[in-house]
Order: C-alpha cells, then sequence, then structure tokens
C-alpha cells in the first residue's frame, strides 16, 4: 500500500463543495418547525436529526474520492500477465541430512518445493544448489515432472567438498538464469554465515529465506554422526537476516508455511509489476461503490431502490452495446471478454493496440494480430509479439528482423534470443533444403535417359522414429527420457566432478 496514489487529484479540489454541506441551514428541518412556535416546536419535536446534514457530506465526499481514482498497484491484464519466474536455492551441507524433520530436512524440503509448484500452476521454477561452489541443475521449467526428475535426484552426498560458502555465488548464478521481471528467489538454507548473513541485508534482491530444522538440531545418519556437524539452527544469524528486510519463513511440519511462501512470492512480483512504466496504474475507485450505496441506503431507502432500478429502465437491447460503453469501458470490457477466453470479442472492443493485438493472435487472427502491434508503440516487447504474428504466418525473414529490433534494444533478453535461434535455425533448414533440391536436379539433369537409378539400400536414410512425433504433452522432455542412458544422479555427480563451481 506505500504506492498509494490518486489518478486525478486534482478532482480532489471537489472536497471543499462536501465540506460546504455541512452547512446547509434547513435541509433536515421539520415542516412543523416552520409554522410553531421555537420553544414549543423544541420541546415536541425530540430526537430530530438533520440526516441530509449527516448522510449527504460523506456520500459527496465518498462519490470524490472514487472520481480522483485511488490506486495502489499496476494493471496487469491477462493478455499482458507474464509468468512468474522462481528460482529455489537449495543449500547442500551435511545438516541437510538432520533427522528433526521426518525423514530427513533435504527430502521434506523436496516435498514442500514441489508441493509449492503444484499451487502454482503456469509458474516457471528452477533449482541452483550450493554448498562450496554452486550450480544451476534445472533451467527455467513448467513442467512439474522434468523438475521432480532433477529435485529428488539431488542429494547433499553427490556434492564435492570444499572450504568456504557458495552463497554468493548461488545467488548470481540464479540472478543470470532469470528474467529480468518478475522474478523471486527462494533460499532454502539452515545455515549461515557471519558473512554470508551480512552480505544479503546489504543485497536488494527479490529473495526470501526458507529455514528447515529446528533450534535443537537432529540426528545425522552414522558416516556423517562422526563429522561433528552443528545441527542446530543459529536462530539469532536467521532473525539478523530478517531484521535487515528479508522474509524468513520457518518450516512447519505440516503445510502451513506454503501459503507465507507463496504470500512473499506474490507481494515481490507485485512490487516489481508497480516498478514497470510500461503498465498503467489501475483505478480502484469503483471499491469505494459499496459503502457508498450502503450510505444511500440507510439515508433513502427510495432514492436507493431508483439507484438500482433507473439503469434498468434505461436499457434498451437495440441500443445494448452504447448503453454497456456508456458505463464500461471498452478496454474493460476487452479485458472481460479476453478473461472469458473470446478473444475475437475482446480484440473488437480493445481501444490499446498492444492489447488488441494480443487478443488477435490468440484468437489465431495473425495478419490482425501483426496489424495491431504495428500500430503500438514499438517496444522490445512489442516487437517480440510482432515476430511472433509473422512466424505463425511463415513469414521467417520479417520475424527475424523483429527479433533482431527487439534484441538491439534489449540485447540480453533470454526470450527474444531463443526465438530468434529458433527462426534462425528454420531458415537455415530452409535455405539447405533448396540447395540440395538445386543440386538433386542438376544431378538429374546429368542422367541419361536408360541410366538405371537405385533407390536407398535398408538402414540407409532417415530414421522414422526420429521424425514421428513423439506422444506426451512434453515430447522434448519424452525424447530427453529415451535418449537417457545414466540416472539423473549420475549426471549430477558428472556435472558437480566436471565442472568448477561458478558453472554457468
Amino acid at each position: 500500500m506505500s504506492d498509494i496514489h490518486f489518478i486525478h487529484p486534482w478532482r480532489l479540489l471537489l472536497l471543499v463543495l462536501c465540506i460546504a454541506l455541512w452547512w446547509l441551514p434547513a435541509a433536515g428541518r421539520s415542516a412543523w418547525s416552520q409554522i410553531m412556535d421555537k420553544p414549543l416546536a423544541k420541546a415536541l419535536i425530540i430526537g430530530r436529526q438533520r440526516k441530509v446534514g449527516q448522510a449527504l457530506p460523506w456520500i459527496a465526499m465518498l462519490g470524490v474520492i472514487a472520481l480522483a481514482g485511488p490506486s495502489w498497484q499496476r494493471q496487469l491484464p491477462a493478455a499482458l500477465t507474464p509468468q512468474s519466474n522462481v528460482m529455489v536455492i537449495l543449500q547442500q551441507d551435511g545438516a541437510m541430512l538432520a533427522g528433526d524433520l521426518a525423514p530427513s530436512r533435504h527430502e521434506r524440503m523436496q516435498t514442500k518445493i514441489m508441493t509449492l509448484m503444484e499451487r502454482m500452476p503456469g509458474t516457471r521454477f528452477g533449482l541452483v544448489v550450493y554448498q562450496a561452489g554452486a550450480w544451476l541443475t534445472t533451467p527455467l521449467t513448467v513442467d512439474p515432472s522434468f523438475y521432480s526428475l532433477f529435485l529428488h535426484a539431488q542429494n547433499p552426498g553427490l556434492m564435492p567438498e570444499g572450504e568456504g560458502s557458495g552463497l554468493q555465488k548461488a545467488v548470481s548464478l540464479a540472478m543470470k538464469n532469470m528474467p529480468d521481471a518478475p522474478r523471486s528467489m527462494i533460499l532454502v538454507a539452515d545455515n549461515l554465515s557471519a558473512e554470508d548473513a551480512a552480505w544479503l541485508g546489504q543485497q536488494n534482491l527479490p529473495l526470501q529465506v526458507w529455514v528447515p530444522g529446528t533450534a535443537r538440531g537432529g540426528i545425522l545418519p552414522e558416516k556423517l554422526a562422526v563429522t561433528g556437524i552443528d545441527t542446530r539452527l543459529n536462530v539469532s544469524r536467521f532473525e539478523q537476516v530478517r531484521s535487515d528486510g528479508i522474509p524468513v519463513t520457518l518450516v512447519t511440519t505440516e503445510d502451513d508455511d506454503l501459503p507465507v511462501i507463496m504470500s512473499h512470492i506474490e507481494q515481490g512480483v507485485t512490487a516489481q509489476n508497480n516498478a514497470r512504466n510500461d503498465l498503467h496504474w489501475r483505478n480502484d475507485g469503483w471499491m469505494l461503490v459499496i459503502p457508498l450505496l450502503g450510505m444511500l441506503f440507510f439515508w433513502r431507502r427510495q432514492l436507493f431502490c431508483w439507484v438500482l432500478i433507473a439503469p434498468l429502465l434505461l436499457w434498451q437491447p437495440a441500443g445494448h452495446a452504447a448503453w454497456l460503453d456508456a458505463w464500461i469501458s471498452p478496454d474493460i470490457q476487452g479485458q472481460h471478454a479476453f478473461s472469458r477466453g473470446d478473444f475475437n470479442s475482446a480484440a473488437q472492443h480493445y481501444t490499446d493496440p498492444l492489447r488488441q493485438g494480443i487478443a488477435w493472435y490468440r484468437a489465431g487472427n495473425f495478419p490482425a494480430a501483426t496489424a495491431a502491434f504495428r500500430q503500438a508503440q514499438q517496444t522490445p516487447e512489442v516487437l517480440v509479439w510482432t515476430g511472433n504474428s509473422y512466424a505463425q504466418q511463415k513469414q521467417w525473414q520479417q520475424a527475424l528482423n523483429s527479433y533482431d529490433r527487439a534484441l538491439s534494444l534489449r540485447p540480453d533478453w533470454q526470450l527474444a534470443q531463443g526465438n530468434r535461434a529458433k527462426i534462425a535455425a528454420i531458415i537455415m533448414q530452409l535455405r539447405q533444403k533448396e540447395r540440395d533440391r538445386q543440386s538433386a536436379q542438376g544431378e538429374e539433369q546429368d542422367y541419361k535417359p536408360d541410366e538405371i537409378k537405385h533407390d536407398l539400400k535398408p538402414g540407409q536414410g532417415v530414421n522414422q522414429k526420429d521424425i514421428q512425433p513423439v506422444a506426451g504433452a512434453n515430447p522434448q522432455v519424452n525424447q530427453w527420457y529415451e535418449n537417457l542412458t545414466v540416472s539423473p544422479s549420475g549426471l549430477l555427480e558428472n556435472l558437480y566432478r566436471t565442472q568448477p563451481g561458478e558453472a554457468e
């Protein structure tokens, strides 16, 4: 609520007129008081209150405040709301195998992280693990099966031994592998060094700390019990991190901590969206209509009924659209239609070319979407949408040009880089096919009329399995599964042994 302000603050000047309503002299005076002597009227008219003088100013003030457009967050239509990105930074020290959270801290956190992902559908999750070094084990993905594969394959025993803490490297690695906004980081750690705690307090990061363990500690497996690892939580150090403004949540035996984690993610995303300048502030003045109608009901019930019935009396089927436009802006109507999945209707209502283009894109009318995007301000986001529209129409070169323009304005945007790489690969394939076709035509001309040509022998050519679509919700992941020759744990162990802790 720190961002609360008024979209039309100059309208608050009307509050002066509302205050003047307090001095209406005889607005609520009884008619008997005009024909009776004042002493007699004062004695007989007992408890008479000036309803107009008491209710009308408040109703007017609420109406003026509503007209001023109170707002505290950006308007995020469904068409423009990007996916949220959450990177889990998982500490992998020996204390994570303690049994104070059954069966162990590590296994309990694996379950909780997957539950969190299930409760936030559409959010992309990634995983960075650290001990003395830091590694990216899972890039951002919305596929729970793929994410669970490597999350459950992870084990502190796979990490190479080393001195020092890799927390700072892990945070840097997580930031490198996430888009600019909105993004969130969840640090799952049961131990923080004094240096790491001080460093976190100096950073301005979209980060929260999720702490597994108890103050009394837990029992370690036999092979680690002799190492003397202290499994007790350093409560004062985590309190220091919290006092520096970083949310700290203690893991509970049930799932009571999950709503807290989700709330911190939502608050962080809202704060990042409010910092954007390409989104309009949302007008929340309509929320004052509820207390306004309540006061109107208790002040004048007949007037309250007229307020509800008059719009119905004015309604005419032939002029329904015009009547609706008078009460609800076309963009709001378009947003409601977009939320219902009626993208054609949404595109017809939107006046903003960017929203209109996105609605046409979702409706599958890509030429109309391209035309709308070209009318919008040419920001990197608009250029990527334009490139996507061209790509859907198989206009590969135009799509490539749009992505290049987007990258010239925002060079480090991974989404645009990925889309450009895909389109560039398609263009290269088409050019190669064209060269092969021309070469084949040249060879055909070299053949003599009576020369015999042999077809491909068995085993030559393209394997049919390589060109058939793979069944499943995520074909790329399914193909990856089929080609997997070692266990995920083996892959992770090989990653840790062969790459340094500063892996990118």
